[in-house]
């Protein structure tokens, strides 16, 4: 990066923070508690309630709506700078909950009546773990930058330790009738499922010697926002491997079969939900033009679901190789060299291909998060058991959602130098997800054979 563009960034740094700054970092500062003269008593004197505010949904759609204009130099620039704010952030006792019940209103973010516990911790001068509500923005941003897919499944407040649902196996069905005739009863079919809300978390931070010694040495890179990113990227991808290929409840389940890679502490991810009798099989290395055509079994998998579930899916994802493959067998018969492009999230492009439902974005997960595993069916379009395959998904989105506790996004908990007995200034990134499929049908997936 030159001396110009750096100028552009640090230009562009300043912009935003004038802009949101002020606002970030009010949103943790020290509750009112000064009493107050209530009008129209006379000299009665009562409490003035607290006036801390946590940042309302509102508020928060706002800010990241803007800060999706902003590239990731721009944000990390961002992120460093807010960071460094010490001492700010909202006690976690008052963050959690007040007597089992939300703090704050989550749609005004103004706080509740306090008991007087909670009320003492927040007036408290003394060192406790802050949590770093002026962070999430941009947190949030990076994050699904990193991981698209949390992006666009949609998030619901989960309803216990536990999320429960009923998930829809058939629609039920209508009736045409004569003028009075009478209306026949129907409803759709469900299936009691839960999903365990997960807690995924990491621990970074550095020595006060260490963030001493870099600026002592006239380097100008942070050392804590490393370890913040790196903390970052982390958990997108545990949480991508989880999604697209985890398993919670059988522990039969491996990186290497169907189940899927057994964590009892995680949740069940779509590897092992979406293994029916609808997903479809394909060998690329045989009968390219018939059998082994991916476009093939991806148009015989939305049939699949266009038939049977009655919706239409909404995007691919799979594996960056099932991709390069598929652009391999279509460049003899595609004209135009460029493929259409779509957002598939800010900052985020992919490309879109013809299917028998219409154009949709093929989207690649990065790292090894579809992983190979071998397949136990019976041998179909060529690939038979024991042979190594990876699945394409092939997903309704607006029946996917990702049950949350706490917050939506990725959190970070400001854990005070000294706490431990130690010299070192630690966060803790963290979320509490997990995995809601509210309509199998809708969804299917193709086995693609490696090797």
């Amino acid at each position: 990066m030159d001396h110009e563009e750096l100028a552009a960034l640090k230009r562009s740094l300043a912009e935003t923070l004038e802009r949101f700054g002020t606002a970030l970092d009010g949103l943790n500062d020290t509750p009112n508690t000064a009493p107050a003269v209530a009008q129209g008593v006379g000299d009665a004197i009562t409490p003035t309630p607290s006036s801390r505010r946590l940042m309302s949904r509102k508020e928060l759609f706002g800010v990241r709506e803007a800060l999706k204009t902003k590239s990731n130099a721009e944000l990390m620039m961002l992120f460093s700078e807010q960071a460094g704010h010490k001492d700010k952030g909202i006690p976690l006792d008052y963050w959690l909950s007040v007597g089992g019940q939300p703090a704050y209103d989550a749609f005004s973010g103004l706080a509740r009546d306090v008991e007087p516990d909670i009320q003492r911790a927040l007036d408290t001068g003394g060192a406790a773990a802050l949590i770093r509500q002026d962070l999430e923005p941009v947190l949030y941003e990076l994050f699904i930058r990193m991981f698209p897919a949390f992006d666009r499944m949609r998030r619901e407040p989960a309803n216990g330790l536990v999320h429960t649902w009923n998930q829809i196996t058939d629609f039920g069905d209508a009736q045409f009738m004569a003028e009075l005739g009478t209306v026949q009863d129907d409803r759709s079919t469900y299936v009691r499922q839960t999903t365990n809300v997960a807690i995924i978390s990491t621990r970074r931070g550095i020595s006060l010697k260490a963030r001493a010694a870099v600026p002592a040495g006239g380097m100008a890179w942070n050392p804590e926002q490393i370890e913040l990113q790196g903390g970052l990227r982390s958990i997108a991808h545990r949480m991508q491997q989880q999604i697209f290929s985890g398993h919670a409840t059988d522990s039969g389940g491996t990186a290497t079969n169907e189940l899927g890679l057994y964590d009892a502490n995680a949740f069940t991810g779509l590897r092992s939900i979406l293994n029916s009798a609808r997903a479809q099989n394909v060998d690329p290395a045989t009968n390219p033009d018939t059998t082994g055509n991916i476009q093939f079994a991806v148009d015989a998998a939305i049939e699949e679901v266009v038939q049977q579930g009655g919706a239409m899916p909404s995007i691919l994802w799979s594996h960056p190789h099932e991709k390069r493959t598929f652009n391999e067998q279509q460049a003899s018969k595609t004209r135009i060299v460029i493929p259409n492009q779509t957002n598939i999230a800010i900052g985020v492009t992919a490309s879109s291909i013809n299917t028998v439902a219409g154009e949709l974005p093929w989207a690649v997960v990065p790292g090894d998060s579809i992983n190979e595993y071998e397949y136990g069916g019976a041998t179909v379009n060529g690939v038979a058991s024991g042979d190594d395959v990876r699945d394409l998904y092939i997903l309704d989105e607006s029946t996917i959602t990702l049950p949350f506790l706490g917050s939506e996004g990725p959190t970070v908990l400001d854990i005070p130098v000294g706490i431990s007995g130690q010299l070192i200034h630690l966060y803790i990134v963290f979320g509490m997800w997990g995995l809601a499929c509210k309509a199998p049908t809708f969804s299917n997936k193709v086995r693609v054979k490696t090797g």
